[in-house]
């Protein structure tokens, strides 16, 4: 345990500490505003995104996750209408395809690119 020294107001405090008790500067915080990313709780995660494409790519839901709401509903439509028509097999292979590139491509994504892609402030 070290003290360090608050880039806000200059006094020390214990940097096992999550933010200064003098000014409330936190150094995690100010990096992830930095970086232009949302605070944590309002970040979406990898592992959810790669458990949506892998559970419900049928219905878009990774697309819906990750905010590309077009995707999403293009992807919906196209499996409702190739199950009432009967093309489900060759439609829901299509969206499968599609879905296995997602997967593979979100997860060889590192954290930080997936932070810079999917969790950036509007």
């Amino acid at each position: 345990m070290a003290l360090i020294k608050c880039k806000e107001c200059g006094k020390q405090f214990s940097d096992m500490a999550e933010a200064c008790p003098n000014c409330g500067y936190n150094p995690t915080r100010a990096k992830d505003k930095a970086l232009g990313l949302k605070p944590k709780g309002e970040r979406k995660s990898k592992a959810v995104a790669l458990l949506l494409t892998f559970f419900l790519f049928w219905a878009g839901g990774d697309h819906f996750y990750l905010g590309n709401i077009g995707t999403g509903v293009i992807v919906l439509i196209a499996s409702g209408i190739s199950v009432v028509i009967g093309l489900y097999e060759f439609v829901l292979f299509g969206v499968a395809l599609i879905a296995c590139i997602n997967f593979l491509r979100i997860a060889c994504m590192s954290s930080a690119d997936f932070d810079q892609t999917y969790n950036k402030e509007k």
